[in-house]
């Protein structure tokens, strides 16, 4: 049996079950002792934690960084600029030159893109395993579930106890993919 297979055969039987807390409960206390196991998260050298740190807050906007690994620099470029210099130049009115973007002239450049947004709605699932409140746990589901899931998600973690949890566990992931992408790069 594949992979896919086995994940097929044991979403089926959740299913089963899904409206038995009971079975929920002892399936979940299973798959805590028996198969999780906590990953550890990685070390971000400290030479890139600042620069790291940083390209994750632009990247959360929605920019597009370039980095230099030799020097630690990095530029931040709205996505729709980042590739179409007429674009930037009608948008800013200047050139990439003249804006001081050197990106173009470094010998060594990483491009680091936002995350696709499945790769951030996923973000959104692990921080709802992070919450202990069973009632607020159970609407951020919903508003996941529902339309436009990143919006209601907002929001509702916006007016909550835990937007504070929200926004360090957030900015915690995009380091580890923006670490991600650069070791990859520096390798």
């Amino acid at each position: 049996m594949n992979k896919g297979q086995l994940q097929n055969e044991i979403l089926a039987i959740i299913r089963t079950v899904f409206d038995n807390k009971k079975a929920l409960e002892k399936i979940h206390t299973f798959l805590l002792t028996e198969i999780y196991e906590e990953p550890k998260p990685e070390e971000i050298p400290s030479k890139y934690k600042k620069a790291v740190s940083e390209i994750a807050d632009g990247l959360s906007a929605g920019l597009i960084c370039f980095f230099n690994p030799d020097t630690l620099e990095f530029e931040d470029i709205p996505k729709d600029l980042a590739y179409d210099p007429e674009e930037f130049e009608m948008m800013t009115g200047e050139t990439f030159e003249s804006a001081g973007l050197k990106h173009d002239e470094w010998n060594n450049c990483i491009t680091i893109e936002p995350m696709e947004s499945h790769d951030s709605f996923k973000i959104m699932e692990y921080f709802i395993d992070e919450v202990r409140d069973t009632n607020f746990q159970e609407k951020l589901i919903n508003a996941l579930n529902r339309r436009k899931p990143f919006a209601n998600f907002k929001y509702l973690v916006e007016n909550s106890d835990y937007r504070q949890k929200w926004f360090d566990f957030k900015q915690a992931r995009y380091e580890l993919y923006v670490w991600d992408v650069i070791k990859t790069g520096i390798s």
